[in-house]
């Protein structure tokens, strides 16, 4: 179980799982009839975000499940006695297209908001080839009325919002907006779309496996990077090593 230190430094409660039991865990939860629900992850640009930003921090404190993106989170869980297993971390990015073939074959509704109008036309064309009977809405994220498009997707009434308009904006949006919503499960999902484009270089499978996802990213975009991967985690060590020594100090 999460200690009080572990809640306070990542903002909630993580539940390690693999990809395959997240989506049994959505799935489990929309044959319940819950809606209005918020999933999330935590990589370690999300927990540097959440330490400065009050938005970030409102959307892990409200959000009901969250589960592990990056393998540095892994890592602080040990610090705070939780080990995991390797296999319990899994990014959207990598498990996009099993998760559409999986809400394709559980007949569930998809909704996805974000990236670029020509990345959404693209991503539009190859879905509906390679899974013609999943139920998905794509709308780009270069929306002006964020009260008309609240409105659109509760037309749509979707059982899984993914939101990938990069953070913090993806949560603003959703911690602004999820109690009007009229969904099953939201969550954010940053350029995954784009990734699935091939907008984006995506890291090889073998490279995310071995943690090394963000070395990948950098060399291909260092301008846009370089800040997240180099300075980040150096900023992130102060509050990190004062979280650790009180959870070490009330657990001795």
């Amino acid at each position: 179980m999460p200690s009080a230190t572990e809640r306070e430094f990542f903002g909630t409660a993580i539940a390690p799982k693999t990809f395959t039991q997240w989506c049994k865990f959505i799935h489990d939860s929309l044959k319940k009839g819950e809606r209005g629900k918020l999933a999330a992850s935590h990589n370690l640009h999300s927990v540097y975000l959440r330490q400065r930003d009050p938005k970030m921090n409102a959307f892990y404190a409200r959000c009901d499940d969250c589960y592990i993106d990056g393998k540095p989170v892994r890592w602080l869980l040990r610090g705070f006695g939780r080990k995991t297993s390797r296999d319990c971390r899994f990014s959207l990015m990598d498990h996009f297209e099993h998760l559409l073939a999986w809400a394709q074959h559980n007949q569930l509704k998809l909704f996805y908001l974000g990236s670029a109008i020509a990345v959404v036309e693209l991503s539009r064309s190859r879905i509906a080839q390679q899974y013609p009977q999943l139920d998905i809405h794509l709308q780009h994220g270069y929306f002006q009325d964020s009260k008309q498009m609240v409105r659109d997707i509760n037309a749509q009434r979707p059982d899984l919002l993914l939101v990938g308009m990069g953070m913090p904006d993806q949560e603003q949006f959703l911690i602004a907006h999820l109690d009007q919503l009229d969904i099953g499960w939201a969550t954010h999902c940053g350029a995954t779309l784009d990734y699935y484009a091939g907008a984006q270089a995506k890291p090889p499978a073998w490279i995310s496996r071995a943690g090394l996802a963000w070395l990948y990213r950098l060399l291909h975009d260092p301008v846009r990077l370089w800040q997240r991967y180099l300075l980040e985690p150096w900023q992130l060590l102060t509050p990190t090593l004062r979280a650790l020594r009180t959870h070490q100090r009330l657990h001795k």
